[in-house]
């Protein structure tokens, strides 16, 4: 991952969030500012729920807190906390681990696990803004030793498919994608997620890539001597596999860190309002279980307008 993020200062952060009032009126100013509006009854006007920042629609007496649906709902730890772990994933240039989250915030690391992923969700590509110009496509394969409960041995293997926006002789924007195969279907699938129609598409010269020659303007690559001509992807595809290895060791849930990348990469600038971004993020974003974090794939197909 390259290192261009410039992380915002520990001091800054500890005096915009030192207890857990100023982390709730942070979330009630984001989650309604000015213009309340009750989830049941569409109502605007409320009053105070009883507790700090809880708000009661005058209607339908429907309550609601700062947490409820965003993904701070039911923490099971102080939002200080809460906040220091966005914190900690968004400013630390590669990411923070787990482990590492939890030595340092004296917290169960499984704890700290899901809270992470929840993270990593609001990471998820929005699709509002979608891959145009000229494009490099791309997919590699990620594998590990799996040991089954009978002892044997069996080689997993997950395809993962890039897509680039070249910008001069530079990586404007990216994307990746898990998919179940190599098969056209799936390439089809990730590229009208991410891609708009009107791009030109340089992509490798295999049978899986040919059908998309009916929808989009698709150049097949070829090589002049020792010059590639996908050889911006060809590096961005290294770059992630050396990061997917060296910050996560193993490929399970892989798209949440396919997600983390991207959006790493495609707000490299952002710097210090990186923390704010995905903060904002994590409150506009429903709320996730147990069971919805551990089933992610990703967002289904999604067709531009």
């Amino acid at each position: 991952m390259e290192g261009k993020f410039k992380s915002l200062s520990l001091a800054d952060f500890q005096k915009r969030f030192p207890d857990v009032e100023s982390c709730k009126k942070y979330l009630a100013e984001k989650k309604w500012g000015k213009a309340y509006k009750c989830r049941r009854c569409n109502h605007h006007h409320y009053c105070s729920g009883g507790k700090p920042y809880m708000r009661q629609c005058t209607s339908c007496r429907y309550k609601e807190s700062v947490t409820a649906n965003t993904l701070f709902h039911k923490v099971k730890f102080s939002l200080v906390h809460a906040f220091f772990i966005v914190y900690l994933v968004s400013t630390n240039k590669k990411g923070i681990s787990s482990t590492e989250l939890s030595r340092k915030l004296q917290i169960q690391q499984k704890t700290c696990w899901l809270f992470r992923l929840k993270v990593l969700q609001a990471m998820e590509s929005k699709q509002t803004v979608g891959l145009e110009g000229n494009l490099e496509l791309l997919d590699f394969t990620l594998g590990k030793l799996k040991i089954e409960k009978k002892g044997k041995v069996e080689y997993v293997k997950k395809r993962v498919f890039i897509a680039i926006e070249k910008k001069g002789k530079g990586v404007s924007h990216m994307y990746a994608y898990y998919g179940k195969d190599k098969s056209s279907l799936e390439i089809k699938k990730f590229v009208k997620n991410y891609i708009r129609s009107k791009s030109r598409i340089i992509c490798p010269n295999w049978s899986s890539y040919k059908p998309l020659r009916l929808e989009y303007d698709v150049l097949f690559s070829k090589k002049h001597g020792k010059k590639n001509q996908m050889g911006l992807s060809k590096r961005m595809l290294s770059s992630l596999k050396a990061w997917l290895r060296g910050m996560h060791g193993h490929a399970e849930l892989l798209q949440y860190y396919l997600n983390e990348y991207s959006y790493r990469f495609n707000r490299n600038r952002m710097r210090e309002e990186i923390f704010d971004h995905l903060l904002n993020r994590m409150v506009e974003h429903k709320p996730r279980t147990y069971k919805d974090i551990v089933s992610y794939h990703g967002n289904q197909t999604f067709n531009w307008n």
